[in-house]
């Protein structure tokens, strides 16, 4: 044998090793991205299991506080008539209690500050008169307010434009929370009554 027959030989096993070598190379490597990939679509999945079962958790929630909101009116009722102030006031304690912790779980930005609004009017009617209403008139508006705001937002409605008189309320906020102010300085409070807004 001719040592160009050896060379070659040689040449071609060397060719055929290092073209089994390389291949095994891309076969590990082409495994380690499918395993990557794997890893990487399971921990999606992992994420996006996450993310639906707190978005239900976070509705199961809403639900129950708006559950809880009517409750409230329903287990603290305000007659308008026949009903002394003191229980007025008591009822009115309770409900704003509700409504004060549970508007927190409310994911509906509209509702949620139309909620605070009302519980912001009712505290104020704990301390008495709010604008020309007396607290009864305060509490029996505000119910109806939230059983209709509640009803829109079950069917899911637009909210609507506030019942007569809870609008006549509302629109008086500015004149309201400067006649309270001006209470809570008179009674040698230093404490401010904070905007809706902060809410």
């Amino acid at each position: 044998m001719e040592w160009w027959a050896i060379v070659t030989v040689l040449v071609g096993g060397l060719i055929g090793l290092s073209g089994d070598f390389i291949g095994r190379l891309g076969a590990r490597r082409e495994a380690r991205i499918a395993r990557q990939e794997s890893l990487e679509d399971a921990n999606r999945a992992r994420i996006q299991a996450f993310e639906d079962d707190d978005r239900k958790e976070k509705s199961a929630r809403e639900a129950r506080a708006i559950e809880k909101i009517l409750l409230a009116y329903f287990d603290n009722p305000i007659l308008l008539v026949s009903q002394p102030r003191e229980e007025t006031a008591v009822s009115i304690v309770k409900i704003v209690r509700v409504l004060g912790f549970e508007q927190s779980f409310i994911r509906n930005r509209a509702l949620r500050q139309r909620i605070v609004e009302i519980c912001h009017f009712l505290d104020l009617a704990t301390e008495g008169n709010v604008g020309k209403y007396s607290p009864a008139e305060v509490g029996f508006l505000a119910r109806n307010e939230t059983r209709m705001l509640l009803g829109a937002w079950a069917r899911g409605e637009d909210l609507p434009e506030s019942i007569e008189g809870w609008g006549e309320i509302r629109r008086s906020l500015p004149e309201i929370a400067a006649q309270w102010q001006q209470h809570i300085r008179d009674a040698g409070l230093k404490v401010t009554i904070p905007p809706l807004s902060v809410y």
